[in-house]
């Protein structure tokens, strides 16, 4: 009786696993800005990535990894969320090396030096990130941090199922064509097509300041984790019009931040840290070329559009070439194993197409 009690248990909580696994898989909502590049993540062909670009929605909006590939033939792939403060980067840095080992990872700076502790945005998009990560103990650690000991956090993100498990009936076309997408050949960047005129972004230089307490932790942390691993670390700020967002209705400093992390890299440079650099593309926008004041390559104040992506591919491209090498920075093209960033190219010149914009 005992051994029949405890088999009806097994099954029933295998059944109820199973039956929880499949809702999470049907129910979760695949957003843009993090959990589609997620998901594609853990589905790349281990060690493949040669060129990881993280951080915040800059990323995905302005790094084109199909031009990166179709151009000069750089495995690249963007992981990065809405938001990304650098404690959520170094615990996806964490996930990402348990199946990837890039040769560089390329960070964009945006969020430390947007983000202070009365960031309107600071909880909003954590979700981004959650759903879809796989449940280890690198997660907890993740939300732990992430969460602030707020209760109201734990209470509306932990289980992550419970926070989207009543979308029976609000399930979209959305959800079905995310479902259906091949991750193996989503490299992460989203295409955007807007136009938005503005002037040139200027950056003040004079004043410096630092990031919050907890950015500047985390970016130790992940100035570490990089040199361990044996990764080349390539800060960066994918050009947007600086200063332009607000918060409690004062307009953020950010390029005071930026001046920060300029003079802290050349800082741990001179303590060893030789994997990393700083391309402050702010003071040098002239490299890039994109069109401010007819806003042909701005999707709007915080993001590049296609075609501003198409510049910034270029740029990028060059720049890793030039600074890392071709060993560092191979070109795969006609390399079978690498036949999903093919398929990719076609898979963004087909979204292209469909809103009218020339590849």
């Amino acid at each position: 009786m005992n051994i029949k009690r405890i088999a009806a248990t097994i099954l029933s909580l295998t059944i109820a696993v199973g039956g929880l696994s499949v809702a999470d898989h049907i129910l979760k909502y695949r957003s843009n800005h993090g959990v589609k590049q997620c998901i594609a993540m853990y589905q790349q062909p281990k060690n493949s990535i040669d060129v990881a670009f993280m951080g915040s929605s800059h990323i995905h909006y302005g790094v084109n990894t199909a031009k990166l590939w179709e151009n000069y033939g750089i495995a690249a792939f963007d992981y990065s969320t809405a938001e990304q403060p650098l404690w959520v980067t170094y615990y996806c840095m964490k996930e990402l090396y348990k199946t990837q080992n890039p040769n560089i990872i390329v960070l964009d700076c945006f969020v430390p030096a947007a983000i202070d502790d009365n960031y309107k945005f600071k909880y909003t998009h954590f979700a981004d990130t959650l759903n879809g990560f796989k449940f280890s103990l690198n997660k907890l650690k993740l939300m732990y941090v992430a969460f602030d000991n707020r209760k109201d956090n734990w209470n509306k993100f932990f289980p992550v199922f419970f926070g989207y498990h009543d979308r029976y009936d609000k399930l979209t076309d959305f959800d079905k064509e995310a479902l259906e997408i091949d991750y193996h050949n989503y490299k992460g960047f989203v295409p955007y097509f807007n136009d938005s005129p503005g002037p040139v972004p200027e950056v003040n230089m004079d004043v410096i300041e630092p990031p919050t307490e907890k950015s500047q932790e985390y970016l130790q942390k992940i100035f570490d984790l990089t040199k361990e691993h044996g990764t080349k670390l390539y800060l960066t700020v994918v050009p947007y019009h600086v200063n332009s967002e607000m918060v409690t209705d004062v307009i953020q400093s950010e390029d005071t931040k930026y001046n920060w992390i300029n003079q802290y890299v050349l800082q741990k440079n001179e303590e060893g840290y030789d994997n990393v650099l700083f391309d402050y593309t702010m003071t040098h926008l002239e490299d890039i070329g994109l069109d401010w004041e007819g806003g042909t390559d701005i999707y709007d104040e915080s993001h590049l559009n296609l075609r501003g992506s198409y510049k910034f591919a270029d740029y990028i491209a060059g720049r890793l070439r030039d600074t890392y090498g071709q060993e560092m920075v191979p070109d795969h093209r006609g390399d079978e194993r690498y036949s999903t960033w093919d398929a990719h190219v076609e898979m963004i010149k087909e979204i292209a197409a469909e809103n009218g914009v020339e590849w």
